[in-house]
């Protein structure tokens, strides 16, 4: 054929062919549409009218998406659904995605690893077997996930407080948890909390939050912490020291650092600071402390210094003045010295001049001293004495010792009785042997006149210092037996120069018989006359002169004179 021509209704557009038996048409729009067509047959002839053939146009789906729009990068779960009901349901997403469920149906499942604008698209085919002319491309925006970070001590001491963990600021639902060794304290819903440490060893601090843009992240971020021990210094050292007595040594442990010493007003570090060891002056008596804080090899520090409590004990206050006896003999006893009572001392300690002795009292407020024979002048001092020393002196009482007189010797010359001492004489009298003795009134010369039978016998004062008493000495009447210890009797009386002394001792002794003249003068001695008990001595004085002699009968222990009338 020839002359072919084609028409389309409005809907179409031929693409090709036109001319031709055949033509290509591109079908616009849906619904019923037309194709006619007329040619000339080899006769040249034309159809009356065209040939109309009728097409129905059937519509392209549109797919449409539905989902969110916006997601967290690392999310999972994310839902895309177009219309159901569909055939031949091809989705693709962007390569920043992956498709965890759904492909081939109407709604799948998307997780969205990568940050970014992403995309997820979607055709399928409708009831007539049609698709859309491209597929539907639904736009994501993954938002990128806030990875939290936290900043805080990672190294910190047990017991420890106002530990400060922080994160990012301007998130919400921030979800801080502390392994069970912690304890938050406040903070908790912000981006910073504060945090307690009890537990020794490995603990966390983990904080999760959501961004402005609604992500989380999957799982929250750890912070690992190290609790170390917290230290608990010790102090060795004495804790009663004396006042101003040296340095003293206090310890603390080893192998530390940073040692911080401090120590209260009444005390000085006088070397050491910073070391394990320092050395204190204690300056002020009383309660004292020093105290010790370090760091320990976990880099911990106590939580409040050791503290030791110290007593450091004073030196005795000064002596005051001694009051006593200034002036004293030889030989004396029981002389009581005192002092006011001395702060702060335990023992008082007494110092004598050469041969006084403390005999009670010693180291109290009081002593009683007795003075030996030999005992010399000098001064007397006290002082406190405590465990920490002695304190100062009292002003020296000076004593003065004046010695004892010798005891005096008694030799007599009839009547006349005369002491070996030159001053400081007072004789006494007894009727008896070894009576009390009478101090004779005005007695008080070198020699003494006996003017009554009995014993005699002198004692010396000088200084306030009295001598032992002399010899005792009977002058006895004639003829008159005495009856004492020693016995003497001389007979016949009168006689003429002739006569018997009798002797009686309790023991045996060594005597002596002389015979003086009524003016003292010896005229007849007999010595060394053993008389063991009783002895009868015969003594002739040749021819002397009638008249009163004086017979002495001198022994060990005593002397005895009697009186003798020799006439012819």
């Amino acid at each position: 054929m020839t002359g072919y021509a084609w028409t389309i209704s409005t809907g179409g557009t031929i693409t090709s062919g036109s001319g031709t038996n055949t033509i290509n048409v591109s079908w616009n729009t849906a619904g019923s549409q037309t194709v006619s067509v007329n040619y000339s047959n080899v006769n040249g002839c034309t159809a009356a009218g065209p040939s109309v053939y009728n097409v129905t146009v059937n519509p392209r789906p549109v797919p449409v998406i539905n989902g969110p729009a916006s997601a967290c990068e690392g999310s999972t779960g994310n839902i895309y659904s177009t219309q159901a009901g569909m055939t031949g349901y091809t989705w693709t997403v962007s390569p920043g995605a992956a498709i965890t469920s759904g492909a081939g149906t109407n709604s799948i499942t998307v997780a969205w690893n990568t940050a970014g604008s992403q995309s997820v698209t979607v055709n399928y085919s409708n009831g007539s077997g049609c698709q859309a002319a491209s597929p539907a491309t639904f736009a994501v925006l993954v938002n990128p996930m806030l990875v939290p970070v936290i900043t805080g001590p990672a190294s910190v001491c047990a017991v420890s407080t106002g530990n400060i963990y922080s994160t990012l600021a301007g998130m919400t639902t921030y979800n801080w948890t502390v392994s069970s060794g912690g304890l938050i304290t406040s903070g908790s819903g912000t981006n910073a909390i504060t945090v307690t440490w009890n537990t020794l060893g490995a603990q966390t601090v983990s904080v999760i939050y959501t961004s402005p843009t609604g992500c989380s992240p999957t799982i929250p971020t750890v912070y690992n912490v190290t609790v170390g021990q917290m230290p608990a210094p010790t102090i060795n050292g004495s804790t009663n020291p004396c006042q101003n007595s040296g340095y003293y040594n206090y310890n603390t442990e080893g192998g530390m650092n940073n040692y911080l010493w401090t120590i209260s007003p009444g005390g000085s570090i006088i070397s050491g600071e910073g070391s394990d060891v320092v050395q204190v002056s204690w300056n002020s008596a009383g309660v004292q402390w020093i105290a010790v804080d370090y760091t320990n090899q976990s880099g911990c520090t106590a939580t409040s210094p050791t503290q030791l409590d110290i007593t450091v004990n004073p030196l005795p206050d000064p002596a005051g003045n001694i009051t006593g006896t200034p002036v004293v003999c030889a030989g004396t006893s029981g002389v009581s010295y005192s002092c006011a009572p001395i702060n702060n001392t335990t023992y008082y300690v007494w110092q004598l001049p050469a041969g006084a002795s403390i005999v009670s009292g010693n180291g109290t407020t009081t002593v009683t001293v007795d003075f030996s024979s030999g005992a010399s002048s000098g001064s007397i001092i006290v002082y406190g004495n405590n465990l920490c020393g002695n304190g100062n002196a009292s002003s020296p009482f000076s004593v003065t010792v004046n010695p004892i007189p010798a005891t005096p010797v008694v030799t007599s010359a009839g009547l006349l009785l005369t002491s070996s001492a030159a001053d400081g004489n007072q004789w006494y009298y007894s009727p008896v042997q070894g009576g009390s003795g009478i101090a004779l009134q005005g007695a008080t010369n070198q020699s003494y006149t006996v003017n009554q039978d009995g014993w005699f016998w002198t004692e010396v004062t000088l200084n306030g210092c009295s001598s032992d008493s002399s010899n005792h000495v009977y002058i006895g009447t004639v003829g008159i037996h005495e009856q004492w210890a020693v016995n003497v009797n001389i007979y016949p009386v009168p006689n003429n120069g002739n006569f018997i002394v009798s002797i009686t001792l309790p023991s045996q002794e060594v005597c002596a018989i002389r015979v003086m003249s009524n003016l003292g003068v010896q005229i007849f001695e007999l010595k060394n006359i053993q008389v063991n008990g009783h002895l009868e001595q015969p003594v002739d004085l040749g021819n002397i002169p009638s008249g009163l002699y004086y017979v002495e009968i001198k022994g060990d222990r005593s002397q005895i004179i009697r009186k003798v009338v020799v006439g012819h």
